[in-house]
């Protein structure tokens, strides 16, 4: 075991990394003893209560154990996995819990949210290189494949939620964003005709993907629907009897909630109000809110599966439109 110490974390983390990558790499197998503390220290030059600290923290992780007078020994078979996701989200908290929920007792998760910021996420990847056994990444966009993944070996790489780029050798389990908004609006045109116009609320700075701009225009012009999209956010304005919202943003959704309290209107009759991605307090907001979205335990479950049994699952989780009485 080499390790090459850096100045940017502590050598206690770097040593205790680079024993988990050995043991993942099957450098040390299950059950077999580790070198002692004198003698890693001897060879690494290191203090030893540098290496005493090091091997406590695989200790608490489960990596390795300890018996008396015998030194310490690796407990099992580690998986250890990075997760990285966009931004925490009560949706993306259903994706996070079913993925917890079905791990092994061997695997050991960390989780980062890169929140769309370029830099963070390509420093995630880069510190994450020769520690983990398995990635499930969500892309910085949907869009535009980040070059910053060919660092890693894409066998060991589940792709979830964002992929509209090429996927090649890659697994994944995402969402579309497109065509499935208009398939969506198609499956409840009946309600939205109630309605003499459509405004889809899509402020500029919103990360929602916008190739389906057209085909939320496409589906207005078919079924005869006035057609509005408004790139900020909600105003008092802009909500008007007799018409219908579809509101990317939770926040938006409920600053529209608000507005038609305050003016009296009937959510569900006199304005309609439809929102993305969907969560529990959408069930009990007014008579329950419609939304647009994925299953994200299904989505959180086949992660699992990833990791658990290798499975190359490559597929997109089916979008559909649920009604409830807001529209």
């Amino acid at each position: 075991m080499k390790v090459e110490f850096q100045s940017n974390t502590t050598k206690v983390k770097q040593l205790a990394d680079a024993i988990r990558q050995a043991i993942a790499q099957g450098e040390f197998k299950e059950g077999e003893m580790l070198p002692s503390i004198n003698k890693i220290s001897a060879e690494l030059n290191l203090a030893r209560d540098t290496v005493f600290k090091a091997f406590q923290e695989l200790k608490i992780a489960g990596a390795i154990q300890s018996a008396p007078t015998k030194g310490y020994y690796v407990s099992s078979s580690i998986n250890h996995v990075l997760v990285i996701m966009d931004i925490f989200s009560p949706y993306k908290n259903k994706l996070y819990n079913a993925l917890t929920e079905n791990l092994s007792p061997n695997d050991r998760l960390d989780l980062y949210f890169h929140h769309y910021n370029e830099d963070h996420f390509n420093m995630i990847i880069k510190n994450s290189l020769g520690r983990y056994n398995k990635y499930v990444v969500m892309n910085l966009q949907n869009d535009v494949y980040s070059d910053v993944l060919n660092l890693l070996d894409r066998s060991k790489v589940l792709l979830i939620d964002f992929g509209k780029f090429d996927k090649s050798g890659y697994a994944y389990v995402c969402q579309g964003f497109d065509t499935t908004l208009y398939d969506c609006l198609n499956s409840g045109s009946h309600l939205f005709q109630k309605y003499e116009k459509l405004n889809f609320v899509f402020p500029l700075d919103s990360e929602h993907p916008r190739g389906g701009i057209r085909f939320f225009h496409r589906f207005c012009e078919e079924n005869a629907i006035g057609s509005q999209l408004i790139e900020r956010h909600v105003y008092r304005e802009d909500i008007r009897e007799g018409e219908a919202y579809l509101l990317v943003s939770h926040i938006d959704m409920i600053e529209a909630v608000k507005i038609c309290r305050s003016k009296k209107l009937t959510i569900g009759k006199d304005v309609g109000l439809v929102t993305f991605n969907d969560a529990p307090m959408l069930e009990v907001i007014e008579n329950g809110i419609t939304c647009i979205s994925v299953n994200f335990r299904e989505m959180g479950l086949l992660a699992a599966r990833f990791i658990n049994h290798n499975e190359r699952l490559q597929t997109y989780i089916p979008t559909r439109l649920i009604i409830r009485g807001s529209l």
